[in-house]
C-alpha cells in the first residue's frame, strides 16, 4: 500500500501546479477548505462554517429585508442545526445562491453578531453590518488569445489569461475531455519559469500546503485522482499564462476551468495544428543596392517569431554584422535595414535597424578585422562586392560572449543569401519650381519617404521644370531633385531621412582655415557671374535657409531625393542677396577628400543647373486698354512670369462714381505663363471705365490697364431645312450689330463647325451660302451660329471662345438649327447605238436581243439594275457597254 500511496504521490506532485501563495488557505479539489462565515463576502457555491455561541440549537438563515428606512430580518432561506460545540455548516447554493442574509437563532430571534457570535435582538436602527453577509455569483473568464496553436517551436505557444471581475484569491482546476492529466501538466509545464510556479512540495514545510496529516492526504490525493483528469491551479490563478502544445496531437480541444470552490467556470476552444519544424528565410535570395545606401532585408519566419541574421564573413570580409530580431505582431514577417555607409565605424545598433514598427532589434553586434573602420564612419565604406547572409531561427546568444573574441556567428544556418554592393554614382540635378506657398501646404508635413504626392504635383502641372523663378513680390517654391546614389547611408541615422541630417552632411569640404571638414556632400547655391576679379562661392544650403525652411523627400527605389525650399525664405537669404536677373546655379557636389564615397582615383562629383531668379510681374491685354460687354464671359487675357498653376486675381474696380463696382475674377497660370480671367458684366452699366490689375497672393503685380465697358452686341439669325449636295448649306437670313461671321456647327452648338461664311459687315443679310470645309455624304443636322470678330481681322479665328466668340442673349450663344438632306447625285445616261456599229451584220435567224435565249422567259436570271452614287458611276457604264460589244462581235466572227 505505501507504494501505491508513494506513486499516486508522485503523480499527484508531477500534476499539480502552483503559485507561490500569498499566505493563503490551498485545498485539494473535490476536498476543498469550508470558508470562515463572517460579515463580508461570499461567492455562489461555496460551502461556509461558523460556531455558534448554543449547540444543538435550530438557527435560521434569512433574508435582509431593505424595503424600509432600516434593514430587518426577512424571509426564511434555511435552517440548519450545531452540533454539541456550536458548529455548523451549510452550502451556498440554491435559494443562497445570491443576495445579504443574516444568522438568526430560531429559538430567541436573536441576530448573530458574525464576527463575535454575540446574538442580540435587532436594533432601534435596524441590522448592522455585522450582522449580515452578502452572497454572489462570482463570474469567470478564461480565454485563450488565438484560435489555434501549433505543435512546434514558438508556433506551440499560446497566452491563456484566467480573470474574474469581482474576486482574487480563488483556486481553479483544469480539465478536457480530449487531454489526459500528463498532457495538462506538460501544456502547463512553461509557465513554471515564466510565471514563477513551483510544483508543490510533498511536505507542507515549504508555506505552498496547508498542514495535511497522512491519512487526509492520502484520502484527498485519492479523490482528487478518482475525479475526472485534471490539474489544479492553487493560490491566485488570476493571470495570464503562457502555454506550450508541443508534441499535442492535432485537433480540437475544448477546455474547462472551474473555481474549486464556486460554481463560477468557463471554457474556450483551441486547434492544435501540425506546423511542422522552426525556420526562417530570406525573403529575396539577393539583395542589390549601391555601396553607401541603406539595403532593405525581409526575413520570413516560420514556427517562430525570432531569428539571427548575420551579414558579412570574417574570413571573407574581415567584417561581419550580427543582429537577434522579433517579429512583434506574429505575421510570419521581419524586416531590418542595413547601413552600408556607417558599416565599420559606426555604431552597431545604427547599422542593422528594424526595417519597420512591428520588428525589434533585440541585440545587434558588428566586429572588424584588420584595419577596416579604423577611419571613421565614412572613410572606409564596405568595398563594391557580394557579402553573405546567414539566417537562423531563434535567438543565437549574441550578447553572452560579446567581451571577447571568438565572436558568436550564426551556425546551422536555416538560409543563406548574398548582399550585393554596387559603385555609387552621381548623375543629374534639376531645379524645378512651384506656386508660392506650395511648401507650406503640400510639401512640408510629408513624410521623407512620402514620394507619390511629388510627382502627383509634377504630373498634375504643380511642379514644372524651369531656367526662370520668380523673386520679390511673389516668390516661387523651388524644388531640387538630385540623382545620385550611395547617399542614404550618410543622411539617415537609423533608417529615416530627414532635413536636419541632411542638414548635417551638406557642406564644405574644407573650412576657412582649409582644414577637411566631415562632410561628404555639399548642396548649394553657386553664382553664375560673381563679376569680374573674383571667385565663385557655393552658398551651402544651410546657409540659405534654416532647416526648417526646406524639406528632404527620399525616393529610394530610384537613387532620388527632392529638396523642396521655401521660395520666400530662399528669396531672403543673407547669403544670396537675390535681385533680379540674378543668375545662380544649384550646385551638388560629392567630394573625393572627406568620405569613401568617390574612389581615390577620381576627383569630386558635380552636377549643377542655372536659373534665373526674375523680379515677378504681370502684363494684362499686352498693356492695350481692354474693352468687355455688359454681358456675361468677358475674357481679360494677360501673361506672367511666375510659376505654372499660381493663381493670379485679376482686379477690376470701377472708376466711375455712378456705377461702383468691383470684380475678382481668379485663373491658373499656363505652362506658357499665360492666362485668362472671365468675368461676368451683365449687370454693369454700359459706359462705365474701370481699372484692371493683376494681383497675385496679395500684392499687385504688373501695372493697371484702363478699361471701358460697351454695349454687348446683339445677333439673329435663321436657316430652314433644305437639301444639298453635301457640299455647302444656306442661312436664310441674319442681322450682326458688330459685324462678323455665321459658323455652321454638326449636330448640336457644341458640334464640330464644319464650315463658316467670309466676313459680313454689320448689319442684315439674306440667303448666306457657306461652303462646308469637307462635303458631307450622309443627311445631317446644321446649326448657324453667329461670330463676332472679336480681334478685327476680318477672318474667321474661333478657339474656345477667347478669339472671335459667338453672339450671345441670355448667358447663351445665338442659334438656329434645320436639318439638310443630301441629295444622290443622278448617273448619266448612255446613248443607246453607241455599244453596237451601225454596220455589224447580224444573222438573219438571230432574234436582236441575241443575248437571251428565245426559250427562256423574259424575267428569268435577269440581274437587277440598282442606281449607285459617287464619282466615276458614268464611267463604269461605259466600260460595261464596251466590254459587251467586244463579247458580242467575238460571238459573230465565231
Amino acid at each position: 500500500m505505501t507504494d501505491t500511496n508513494d506513486k499516486l504521490r508522485s503523480l499527484f506532485l508531477a500534476a499539480i501546479m502552483v503559485f507561490s501563495v500569498f499566505a493563503m488557505t490551498t485545498g485539494f479539489a473535490g476536498s476543498a477548505a469550508a470558508a470562515n462565515l463572517d460579515a463580508g463576502t461570499f461567492y455562489s457555491g461555496q460551502e461556509v462554517e461558523f460556531t455558534a455561541n448554543n449547540g444543538n440549537t435550530d438557527y435560521e438563515v434569512r433574508t435582509v429585508d431593505d424595503s424600509g428606512d432600516n434593514d430587518q430580518v426577512g424571509a426564511l432561506r434555511r435552517t440548519i442545526e450545531t452540533d454539541e460545540d456550536g458548529n455548523f455548516d451549510f452550502d451556498l447554493d440554491g435559494r443562497l445562491s445570491e443576495g445579504d442574509f443574516v444568522i438568526q437563532n430560531g429559538n430567541t430571534g436573536d441576530v448573530v453578531n458574525l464576527n463575535t457570535g454575540d446574538e442580540a435582538p435587532v436594533g432601534s436602527d435596524g441590522l448592522t453590518a455585522a450582522q449580515t453577509f452578502e452572497v454572489i455569483p462570482q463570474d469567470l473568464t478564461a480565454d485563450f488569445d488565438d484560435d489555434s496553436v501549433g505543435t512546434e517551436g514558438d508556433s506551440a505557444e499560446v497566452d491563456f489569461e484566467i480573470s474574474s471581475d469581482v474576486r482574487n484569491g480563488y483556486a481553479v482546476n483544469i480539465s478536457s475531455d480530449n487531454l489526459d492529466r500528463d498532457e495538462l501538466s506538460d501544456i502547463f509545464s512553461s509557465v513554471e519559469e515564466n510565471d514563477n510556479f513551483q510544483i508543490i512540495n510533498e511536505s507542507s514545510e515549504s508555506g505552498n500546503l496547508v498542514d495535511i496529516n497522512d491519512d487526509n492526504r492520502a484520502e484527498a490525493e485519492t479523490e482528487f485522482f478518482e475525479d475526472t483528469e485534471k490539474i489544479q491551479i492553487v493560490g491566485d490563478a488570476e493571470r495570464e499564462y503562457t502555454l506550450n502544445f508541443t508534441d499535442i496531437d492535432e485537433g480540437n480541444y475544448t477546455v474547462e476551468t472551474n473555481v474549486t470552490d464556486t460554481d463560477a467556470s468557463d471554457s474556450d476552444s483551441i486547434e492544435v495544428v501540425d506546423t511542422g519544424d522552426d525556420e526562417a528565410s530570406f525573403e529575396d535570395g539577393v539583395v542589390t543596392e549601391e555601396r553607401g545606401d541603406v539595403a532593405n532585408i525581409t526575413i520570413q519566419l516560420d514556427n517562430t517569431d525570432e531569428a539571427t541574421v548575420q551579414i558579412g564573413d570574417k574570413d571573407d570580409d574581415n567584417y561581419f554584422a550580427i543582429a537577434e530580431v522579433t517579429d512583434d505582431n506574429d505575421d510570419g514577417e521581419a524586416s531590418v535595414k542595413f547601413n552600408s555607409y556607417r558599416a565599420g565605424a559606426g555604431s552597431a545598433g545604427d547599422v542593422i535597424v528594424p526595417g519597420d514598427d512591428e520588428t525589434t532589434i533585440d541585440e545587434v553586434e558588428q566586429h572588424n578585422y584588420g584595419n577596416f573602420g579604423d577611419e571613421g564612419v565614412g572613410q572606409d565604406i564596405l568595398e563594391d562586392t557580394d557579402y553573405d547572409m546567414l539566417v537562423v531561427n531563434g535567438h543565437v546568444g549574441i550578447a553572452d560572449n560579446s567581451s571577447e573574441a571568438p565572436y558568436q556567428e550564426v551556425e546551422d544556418e536555416d538560409d543563406v543569401g548574398t548582399l550585393s554592393l554596387e559603385e555609387r554614382s552621381t548623375e543629374n540635378i534639376q531645379v524645378w519650381r512651384a506656386p508660392s506657398d506650395t511648401y507650406g501646404d503640400e510639401i512640408d508635413d510629408l513624410e521623407a519617404d512620402e514620394t507619390a504626392p511629388v510627382y502627383d504635383l509634377i504630373e498634375a502641372g504643380n511642379i514644372t521644370q524651369t531656367d526662370e523663378a520668380a523673386i520679390d513680390d511673389v516668390d516661387d517654391d523651388i524644388i531640387v531633385q538630385v540623382e545620385a546614389s550611395g547617399l542614404e547611408g550618410v543622411v539617415s541615422d537609423d533608417g529615416d531621412i530627414s532635413a536636419s541630417a541632411y542638414a548635417d552632411a551638406s557642406g564644405p569640404e574644407t573650412d576657412s582655415d582649409g582644414d577637411l571638414t566631415d562632410n561628404p556632400f555639399q548642396l548649394g547655391f553657386e553664382d553664375d557671374d560673381p563679376g569680374a576679379n573674383t571667385d565663385t562661392d557655393i552658398t551651402d544650403i544651410n546657409d540659405a535657409v534654416a532647416n526648417d525652411e526646406y524639406k528632404v523627400i527620399y525616393d529610394e527605389a530610384n537613387d532620388t531625393h527632392f529638396v523642396a525650399i521655401d521660395g520666400a525664405a530662399l528669396a531672403d537669404a543673407d547669403g544670396l542677396d537675390l535681385e533680379d536677373e540674378d543668375e545662380y546655379a544649384a550646385n551638388f557636389t560629392v567630394f573625393d577628400q572627406t568620405s569613401d564615397l568617390v574612389d581615390d582615383d577620381d576627383d569630386s562629383e558635380t552636377v549643377n543647373d542655372s536659373v534665373e531668379f526674375l523680379e515677378a510681374d504681370a502684363t494684362l491685354n499686352n498693356e492695350d486698354d481692354i474693352t468687355v460687354q455688359a454681358a456675361t464671359g468677358q475674357q481679360i487675357s494677360g501673361t506672367t512670369n511666375v510659376a505654372p498653376s499660381t493663381e493670379v486675381t485679376v482686379r477690376l474696380r470701377s472708376t466711375s462714381s455712378s456705377s461702383p463696382f468691383l470684380l475678382q475674377p481668379e485663373a491658373a497660370v499656363s505652362e506658357g505663363g499665360n492666362f485668362t480671367a472671365t468675368a461676368d458684366f451683365s449687370e454693369r452699366s454700359p459706359g462705365a471705365n474701370f481699372t484692371a490689375q493683376a494681383r497675385i497672393g496679395g500684392s499687385n503685380i504688373g501695372d493697371d490697364v484702363d478699361g471701358t465697358i460697351v454695349d454687348s452686341p446683339t445677333a439673329t439669325v435663321s436657316i430652314s431645312d433644305q437639301e444639298s449636295d453635301g457640299s455647302e448649306v444656306t442661312v436664310d437670313s441674319a442681322q450682326l450689330s458688330a459685324g462678323g461671321f455665321i459658323a455652321i456647327h454638326e449636330g448640336d452648338a457644341g458640334g464640330d463647325v464644319i464650315g463658316n461664311s467670309e466676313y459680313r459687315n454689320q448689319g442684315s443679310h439674306e440667303d448666306i451660302t457657306i461652303t462646308l470645309d469637307e462635303p458631307m455624304d450622309e443627311n445631317f443636322t446644321a446649326v448657324a451660329m453667329p461670330h463676332l470678330d472679336t480681334n478685327g481681322n476680318e477672318e474667321y479665328e474661333f478657339s474656345g471662345g477667347s478669339t472671335d466668340g459667338p453672339y450671345t442673349a441670355n448667358g447663351s450663344a445665338v442659334t438656329d438649327s434645320a436639318n439638310v438632306t443630301v441629295a444622290a447625285e443622278e448617273p448619266t445616261d448612255t446613248p443607246a447605238d453607241t455599244d453596237t456599229p451601225a454596220d455589224t451584220d447580224t444573222p438573219a435567224d438571230t432574234p436582236a436581243d441575241t443575248d437571251t435565249p428565245a426559250d427562256t422567259p423574259a424575267d428569268t436570271d435577269e440581274a437587277t439594275t440598282t442606281a449607285a452614287d459617287g464619282p466615276g458611276f458614268t464611267a463604269v457604264l461605259a466600260l460595261v457597254a464596251l466590254v459587251a460589244a467586244a463579247l458580242l462581235a467575238v460571238r459573230r466572227n465565231n
